[in-house]
């Protein structure tokens, strides 16, 4: 009769997650012993790492369908030495040792960097969306809240006009009463919806993005692509260019655009590099993190929007095409002339997102008194009758300029970052099926997230060393 230890082969990779977990120091790392049910001794934390470990790398997040693997997988039998945790333990694990899985995560980027699986010299940083337990339906802000209370309102309406219009009506009958009661009881009903949604408009109110999520109040709606909006947690991941292995991970509630630094200062730290290069989305292109980058040592090759084009203008006056004389502080138009600043810095704010989150910038003005008597001003602004064409500097425009030149004269590098970003979401999101998260709240996501990423990173390096290596 073949042992337990024969079944499993040598190069079976259950070797290395049982190897890595034995390797850790659990106790240092935080994780406590967990108790099993009815008072029985309590399982070790490893157990259970092992088991998550096993079970997202094999496609399997679900804490019953783990529990039955305990049962009937061999390799999870030889995994954790014929243990059953109950699937409630297996549960609370992965809810409340979300900190921990982040540093097992960082302790592993560690072993690949003693390995020299990392290049350290070129990262690639990028953002998914996961979606999260909480529909769309679920998610409000004030245009959804007006549209349902308006419903409400034509709704209560009809019922009222039909309840005089059977007061008028001379006959009683069983089936009018009936209907009479059904229409008080909908009544009823409505007045306790709108409550509600008047509950919930004092929330989006006070909420800093105007919305709300019911079922996960930390998730957010986030723009997927282009017009497609899910609400979700946005992974903010770096991924080393060597072997697009990940060095770096956060999951955030936010869209991409103030994420470029401390995704790029975090990976910078971990690689123990002293000067790092990135490459990222237009989703990224922002010049206080791009000037941020630059004061330490970061080189940025972040790809830039194009100026868009106004239908009645020509393109020959885009921005783009007025010359900055860095000495003077000036800019000079294509007819010529010279635009000056009065030295003072504006906040401009930014509408890319509802509320405060777009931000400020610090912007000065530049303009000349030759516009009010210059023959092309139609087809170079459309402030025509005022004070005519200004063009707006940003405090941080030297940096853009700059990043912008390197995306112009480093193409190929740039066009690289697709290569280096998307294998890994590739992998965890198409290969997996990891396109969601299973918990709530934005640090129990964060922990998930972890588990996931330490997995995809045990996969790809048992992919490049081997098992036995």
């Amino acid at each position: 009769m073949l042992s337990m230890e024969m079944l499993i082969t040598s190069d079976n990779e259950v070797r290395v997650l049982d190897a890595f977990v034995e390797a850790l120091d659990m106790q240092k790392l935080g994780f406590n012993e967990a108790l099993a049910d009815e008072g029985r001794p309590p399982f070790h934390p490893g157990t259970f790492l092992k088991l998550y470990l096993y079970g997202y790398m094999n496609r399997i997040r679900s804490s019953r369908r783990l529990e039955k693997e305990c049962e009937r997988n061999i390799e999870v039998k030889w995994l954790l030495g014929n243990l059953v945790p109950n699937y409630h333990s297996i549960a609370d694990f992965r809810k409340d040792y979300g900190k921990q899985f982040r540093a097992v995560f960082k302790l592993f980027v560690l072993f690949l960097r003693e390995e020299n699986l990392l290049g350290k010299k070129t990262v690639g940083i990028d953002g998914s969306k996961f979606r999260a337990v909480n529909s769309k339906k679920n998610n409000f802000n004030e245009k959804k809240i007006k549209k349902h209370m308006a419903y409400i309102e034509n709704k209560a309406v009809e019922y009222m006009q039909e309840l005089d219009r059977m007061d008028t009506e001379e006959n009683n009958t069983k089936e009018k009463f009936i209907r009479k009661q059904d229409i008080k009881k909908k009544l009823k009903q409505l007045k306790e919806r709108k409550l509600n949604y008047e509950e919930i408009q004092k929330q989006v109110e006070r909420s800093e993005d105007g919305q709300v999520s019911a079922t996960d109040a930390e998730s957010k709606a986030l723009i997927i692509n282009k017009n497609i909006v899910e609400v979700s947690y946005n992974a903010q991941t770096a991924v080393d260019d060597k072997n697009n292995l990940l060095v770096h991970y956060e999951a955030t509630n936010k869209n991409d655009a103030k994420a470029l630094h401390k995704a790029a200062a975090a990976a910078k730290e971990i690689l123990q590099a002293e000067t790092l290069t990135i490459l990222a989305d237009k989703g990224y292109h922002n010049g206080e993190q791009l000037a941020k980058c630059e004061k330490e040592n970061i080189t940025t090759v972040v790809a830039y929007r194009e100026q868009p084009s106004v239908k009645h203008l020509d393109k020959k006056y885009l921005v783009e095409n007025f010359q900055y004389n860095k000495n003077k502080d000036t800019y000079t138009c294509p007819q010529g002339h010279t635009m000056k600043t009065n030295g003072n810095w504006y906040k401009k704010n930014h509408r890319s997102e509802k509320r405060k989150t777009g931000g400020t910038t610090e912007v000065k003005h530049y303009k000349t008194p030759h516009c009010k008597n210059c023959p092309v001003l139609n087809q170079c602004t459309k402030n025509t009758g005022g004070r005519g064409r200004v063009i707006e500097r940003s405090k941080h425009q030297d940096a853009v300029d700059r990043n912008n030149h390197r995306v112009k004269t480093r193409r190929e590098l740039y066009n690289r970052r697709q290569t280096i970003c998307e294998h890994p979401f590739g992998t965890i999101k198409r290969a997996w099926g990891y396109t969601y998260t299973l918990l709530k709240g934005l640090k129990k996501v964060d922990g998930e997230m972890g588990l996931i990423f330490t997995c995809y990173n045990l996969r790809r390096t048992i992919s490049i060393m081997g098992v036995e290596k």
